[in-house]
């Protein structure tokens, strides 16, 4: 009866993950169709929103576009070397070394195997198009990349 048990258990998995992949498939390949949910004003993001930072090492701006209309900016992503290029990146404008940030807003996104947290940024003065979320990606307890970006004390 173990076997057999653990066989219809391994089916079910099976069936499960192929359902899930098919229903990712079906939804244009990595949208969900979860929203993102805000949580600005949950701890520890709330302690980070409205605060300034400095960009100390190599950071660039990536213009993720609309597919196949590359023209059309959806979103943009702060994110240091390697980043990423394909053809869901228009641009990619590099940041200059103390380039400030100002943090606005906190998001959690669930994906199919977990959470993508991340704030929206202004950063000011960098050439980069208005109207447009400006993302950058946080760690679990909400922090940026200490090597990447510093605090401004006020």
């Amino acid at each position: 009866m173990g076997k057999a048990l653990r066989r219809l258990v391994r089916l079910a998995k099976w069936l499960v993950f192929a359902f899930f992949g098919l229903l990712m498939l079906a939804l244009g390949g990595t949208q969900t169709p979860w929203p993102a949910t805000e949580v600005t004003h949950q701890k520890p993001y709330a302690d980070f929103v409205g605060r300034e930072y400095r960009v100390v090492s190599e950071v660039s701006a990536y213009a993720w576009n609309d597919f196949p209309d590359k023209d059309k900016i959806l979103s943009i992503s702060l994110m240091p070397p390697p980043g990423v290029r394909n053809r869901f990146v228009s641009y990619v404008t590099p940041l200059k070394r103390g380039q400030r940030i100002r943090i606005v807003s906190a998001w959690r996104h669930l994906h199919l195997f977990g959470f993508d947290k991340y704030y929206n940024v202004l950063v000011p003065g960098a050439g980069l198009p208005e109207g447009v979320d400006i993302t950058i990606d946080m760690n679990s307890d909400g922090f940026l990349d200490p090597l990447v970006y510093e605090p401004i004390d006020r």
